[in-house]
């Protein structure tokens, strides 16, 4: 995270720090203010202002900041990830930005005047304080797919491959909901644009956001392709071999 801060002139002519003008978070080339971000995040159900705090980390070696978001948040990790879903969700709807990670944290560190130590949260992450409470969403993530999860041929199974080549390492289930799990809008066109090849014309931009799961668009899809005069269906068979 940028920090910029501000200085006055003194009566001989020097500079002297008097404070931090503003915080700066820096991804994909765009600031960002992290209380605007916050206020996004706390449109969550069971969240203020109060409970959140976004911040720009980068990773040691990393060129660009990941945006993480922490959550005040004392009870069950299996019970925050409702919680963390919609935080991600609501943050890639509004600003089309990809959420990295929704951490549960029981304090947010603040200085004896209240402001929040965002650089604490931060350097608590890339030490890897919270590697057991991300490892534990992970799991319960996949747990939750894991029924639904079909290995079989198909259009959700296509559709499935489609979306995890556009976001490598995450395994994606056909019920997941592709703003929850962060895809970014740069990240929608290009699903939109491999959709497109396999199935040219039958498949617009903004229907990813009217049916943002795999199985709920392959439900559509299906239906397009009932309603698609032989000669097309047959060009989006092809495409799909």
């Amino acid at each position: 995270m940028a920090r910029h801060r501000r200085s006055r002139r003194n009566s001989r002519g020097g500079a002297y720090i008097v404070g931090r003008a503003k915080e700066i978070i820096f991804v994909n080339g765009q600031n960002y203010y992290p209380y605007d971000l916050e206020n996004i995040a706390q449109r969550a159900p069971g969240l203020d202002f109060n409970k959140v705090v976004v911040a720009g980390v980068a990773k040691p070696g990393s060129q660009t900041e990941e945006l993480v978001v922490f959550v005040l948040y004392r009870g069950d990790i299996a019970e925050f990830l409702p919680t963390a879903n919609a935080v991600g969700r609501l943050i890639n709807e509004h600003t089309g930005l990809e959420v990295a990670q929704v951490i549960p944290t029981k304090r947010i560190p603040k200085t004896t005047s209240g402001k929040v130590q965002r650089h604490l949260l931060e350097q608590a992450y890339v030490e890897g304080e919270f590697d057991a409470e991300l490892a534990e969403l992970n799991a319960l993530r996949e747990m939750r797919g894991g029924a639904d999860r079909e290995a079989g041929a198909g259009l959700e199974a296509r559709l499935q491959s489609l979306c995890e080549a556009a976001l490598p390492g995450k395994r994606i289930d056909v019920n997941d909901n592709l703003f929850e799990i962060g895809a970014s809008s740069l990240k929608l066109i290009e699903i939109h644009e491999s959709v497109d090849r396999d199935f040219p014309g039958l498949v617009d931009l903004t229907e990813l956001f009217d049916y943002p799961t795999i199985a709920q668009l392959a439900k559509h899809l299906e239906a397009k392709l009932k309603a698609t005069p032989p000669r097309l269906k047959a060009v989006a068979s092809c495409t799909t071999v």
